[in-house]
């Protein structure tokens, strides 16, 4: 497997050096950009078990070259990452990573665009953004996430390109995007073992019972790449000077999977015992409609935003499964139902380098959910608040969301500081607080990993 996977990433290399090299010869505009950073993150009293406890440790070299040619252009933006902890997962095509997770090469963009005034065509690996909302996905599912990362993380850098082929159309306020993508990029999941997210979604064992979890991204049943298996997407956006408005169609495949529970017996016929749980994952097709709007006012943007869901797949909960799990049988890991979410938003320039967001999201499933491993009824409230300080040269950020069913919260706080035009450096904090009823919630379940980081950033 680690040569096989070795000889692809040789292949994929020579492949993007040798076209890289051609736009660079015959360029008109050549520009190369990069940052290196670096991150450690400790525990907090909070975490109980990780209570000072490394939680965070990577280097990252970011690098983006970009070539002109006419009206074409190319676009490669790549990464060398170095986790001291070994947390490093791979959803086995978006990135390569070493065995112990301790190293990952991920390739996040690398298209060629032709633009022809009033089309134009982008091919090859690339990320798109969907939607108004602020760090919440609500239509925003064209894009897979890396949901292996949690502290310290960015919502927009956890995007995770997508290999397609992109059809526009433009006129002077509207365009029209068409997506075809052949392969489907599933999100990444916390599988490596120094991953502290592992732990929590992935634990040893349950009721008593070992539970066999998913070592590598082969133990997960993928669609096979094959034409019928492509997944398909329209977006059409208008912007006018008093409102702004987009609909968007997915006919595609849901990026996380769906798991089962299998009994594992120890000896044969009648003397045979449950002795362990088997996870196993498996994908299903998802189609969505959705839409945005974003409106100012004054000081104001309001922001709407809605995405529909018909029939779409939903995990059965634990204790389902255990009633089919005891009695020797396998039970459905998920089930259809109908969805709607939902978001309205408002964002406000105070002045005086004060910005503030809010938003209220809900998120409402049809039908009887009591087989389903979540509520029928989800919504949250969050806030972030920023304030520059200094001619810019001091960053502060704020970011809050409250669970209104259980009342967990989480807090993100970051300070940053410019020590040059290059050089920043950043305190975060990440903080994950369970409801006030012994609840875990929508966020305390992440308790544990309550956490103070140090980040320092060079760009070039």
């Amino acid at each position: 497997m680690f040569s096989r996977k070795v000889f692809v990433l040789r292949f994929i290399g020579c492949i993007l050096f040798s076209f890289s090299f051609l736009a660079v010869v015959t360029a008109q505009e050549v520009s190369f950009a990069g940052s290196l950073s670096t991150q450690f993150g400790v525990g907090l009293p909070s975490t109980h078990d990780n209570e000072g406890r490394f939680l965070v440790g990577t280097t990252t070299l970011d690098t983006t070259l970009k070539a002109y040619i006419g009206d074409s252009s190319l676009v490669v933006n790549s990464q060398l990452l170095y986790d001291a902890l070994g947390g490093q997962s791979s959803n086995g095509t978006e990135s390569f990573v070493a065995l112990d997770g301790s190293f990952a090469l991920k390739l996040k963009e690398a298209y060629f665009d032709y633009n022809g005034g009033s089309f134009a065509i982008r091919v090859g690996r690339q990320i798109s953004a969907w939607g108004k909302a602020d760090a919440i996905q609500v239509a925003d599912i064209l894009c897979p996430q890396d949901n292996s990362v949690m502290i310290a993380a960015n919502y927009k850098e956890s995007r995770i390109g997508i290999d397609a082929v992109r059809f526009s159309y433009m006129r002077d306020l509207m365009q029209i995007d068409a997506y075809w993508i052949p392969f489907f990029t599933p999100s990444t999941l916390p599988l490596a073992k120094g991953n502290p997210l592992r732990a929590i979604e992935f634990p040893d064992s349950y009721s008593g019972y070992k539970f066999y979890t998913p070592q590598s991204w082969d133990d997960f049943d993928l669609s096979e790449k094959k034409l019928s298996n492509s997944e398909y997407a329209l977006r059409f956006s208008a912007n006018f000077s008093k409102f702004d408005f987009s609909f968007y169609w997915f006919y595609g495949w849901d990026d996380t999977p769906f798991f089962s529970y299998a009994p594992v017996f120890s000896g044969y016929g009648y003397s045979a015992d449950l002795s362990g749980i088997n996870l196993s994952g498996s994908y299903e097709r998802l189609l969505m409609f959705g839409a945005d709007a974003a409106v100012p006012f004054g000081n104001f943007v309001f922001r709407f935003e809605a995405a529909y869901f018909p029939e779409r797949y939903m995990q059965t909960s634990v204790d389902y499964q255990k009633k089919y799990l005891f009695a020797g049988e396998k039970a459905d890991a998920a089930k259809e139902r109908h969805q709607l979410v939902g978001l309205i938003g408002a964002d406000w320039d105070a002045g005086g380098g004060w910005t503030l967001m809010a938003q209220y999201v809900a998120d409402i499933a049809f039908g009887d959910v009591g087989d389903l491993a979540r509520k029928q009824y989800v919504h949250q409230l969050t806030a972030t608040v920023t304030k520059s300080l200094f001619n810019d040269l001091l960053s502060l950020m704020f970011h809050g969301g409250l669970d209104l069913c259980d009342f967990s919260a989480a807090i993100d706080a970051e300070a940053e500081y410019s020590l040059t035009d290059s050089i920043k450096l950043s305190l975060i904090g990440n903080f994950y607080i369970e409801g006030p009823w012994d609840e875990k919630g929508m966020y305390g379940v992440y308790r544990d990993l309550s956490c103070l980081t140090l980040k320092g950033k060079i760009s070039f």
